[in-house]
């Protein structure tokens, strides 16, 4: 984790957890991480790593109760959000921060046309604009995430739209909006290849031209890949592993970050069957006592199973891992 003054995004060892029947659930523990401008961070791991409850404390939409932040803090741009109300936060959502959904018809009204929904977010987080301004705004925006025919796409309804389209709509208006951050949840799964390789370029282009820091929240490593500048790793609501994208994936560090990369298929490589990792991931009710992967690490040794590593920089990354200054073998 670089300490950087210059950080648009500052989060230091944040706890978001969800009280249930059964006891306390920390979905995301100790998450710490900066993001300066003109970076793209990509944050990757297994479903219920952690990944999306991060994204959704960044913009404090966890749902309290059951939800509740157990300590840390979230700083843009010097402002702490965690100390912020409800009512404050609604003019840091949006303009300060904006954020793509995972499922995108959830955060489009099916009552209203899109025409309607986009006009309406212009002018509230932008009160020079007038109603005719904002239609032009809206119209620039489906424009430049890919819609040449926006008079048909403003009059439509949300269910008369695919969810690609509907993707591209809560990209479109998350844009305009211009926020000082965009936090984006899968982005580019409801897309065809075509599509997804012309989001993620305006991504990358937006990010390079404006300084505009991106968090990209993605299975896929290949996104990762053509967009990211950074990478962070987590696993079991721990950050594992993070630093520059091209040298984390090119040697990873952490044996979960190894067992992750392992488990993509290549297609130009000979292989006689699925590599997978073995076991399941954590029960966060009653988390491993030492290392969360340690019960799945091929590598593990006592020490890993009775102690949680601290989380410490190793050569040209942050790694959490007891093995990582001796080399985990690859």
């Amino acid at each position: 984790m670089e300490q950087n003054d210059r950080s648009v995004l500052k989060v230091r060892n944040l706890r978001t957890g969800f009280a249930t029947p059964a006891g306390t659930v920390i979905a995301v523990d100790d998450v710490s991480f900066d993001l300066k401008r003109n970076e793209v961070l990509a944050i990757i791991g297994e479903s219920g790593s952690g990944k999306t409850v991060t994204a959704l404390s960044l913009i404090k939409l966890i749902s309290t109760p059951p939800g509740r932040y157990f300590g840390g803090s979230i700083e843009i741009e010097g402002t702490d959000i965690l100390k912020l109300n409800e009512r404050e936060m609604e003019s840091v959502r949006g303009k300060t921060i904006g954020m793509i959904f995972q499922n995108p018809r959830a955060s489009l009204d099916p009552s209203f046309t899109i025409e309607f929904q986009l006009v309406e977010t212009l002018m509230r987080h932008n009160r020079q604009l007038d109603r005719q301004a904002a239609l032009e705004a809206a119209r620039k925006a489906l424009l430049e995430v890919g819609f040449p025919d926006t008079a048909r796409v403003l009059a439509s309804y949300p269910h008369q739209l695919s969810g690609g389209m509907c993707q591209r709509i809560g990209l479109a208006m998350v844009l305009a909006c211009d926020p000082k951050l965009l936090i984006a949840d899968e982005p580019t799964t409801a897309l065809d290849v075509g599509v997804q390789a012309k989001i993620l370029l305006l991504l990358k282009k937006r990010s390079r031209e404006t300084g505009l820091p991106i968090i990209i929240i993605t299975h896929d490593i290949g996104v990762v890949r053509a967009v990211a500048t950074r990478v962070l790793v987590m696993y079991g609501g721990h950050v594992q592993e993070e630093g520059d994208v091209d040298e984390v994936l090119a040697s990873p560090k952490h044996p979960y970050t190894q067992a992750l990369i392992r488990s993509i298929p290549d297609p130009d490589a000979e292989q006689d069957a699925m590599t997978f990792i073995k076991g399941e991931p954590p029960n966060l009710l009653a988390p491993p006592r030492g290392c969360r992967f340690a019960p799945r690490c091929e590598h593990a040794v006592r020490i890993c199973h009775e102690k949680v590593p601290a989380w410490r920089e190793v050569g040209d990354r942050w790694v959490r891992c007891h093995l990582a200054e001796t080399g985990v073998p690859q």
